[in-house]
């Protein structure tokens, strides 16, 4: 994946997963076509999770290192 910048850094990452694990939400992240990131945080009862992607694999992988 040469050549590609993460838009957070894994720092945040983890702050952000144990803020989700923390306090059941959701979090959605969108990229605009401008390369800005965006993202909303929602109860986990009121939303779906999000389908399985790329990112979900790798961070299903991450917990479960």
């Amino acid at each position: 994946m040469a050549g590609r910048k993460a838009l957070i850094s894994k720092d945040d990452l983890d702050r952000m997963a144990t803020a989700v694990a923390a306090h059941g939400v959701v979090i959605k992240g969108c990229v605009d076509t401008l390369g800005n990131f965006t993202f909303t945080l929602s109860p986990q009862k009121d939303s779906a999770a999000p389908g399985n992607n790329d990112l979900d694999d790798r961070l299903d992988d991450w917990a479960a290192s």
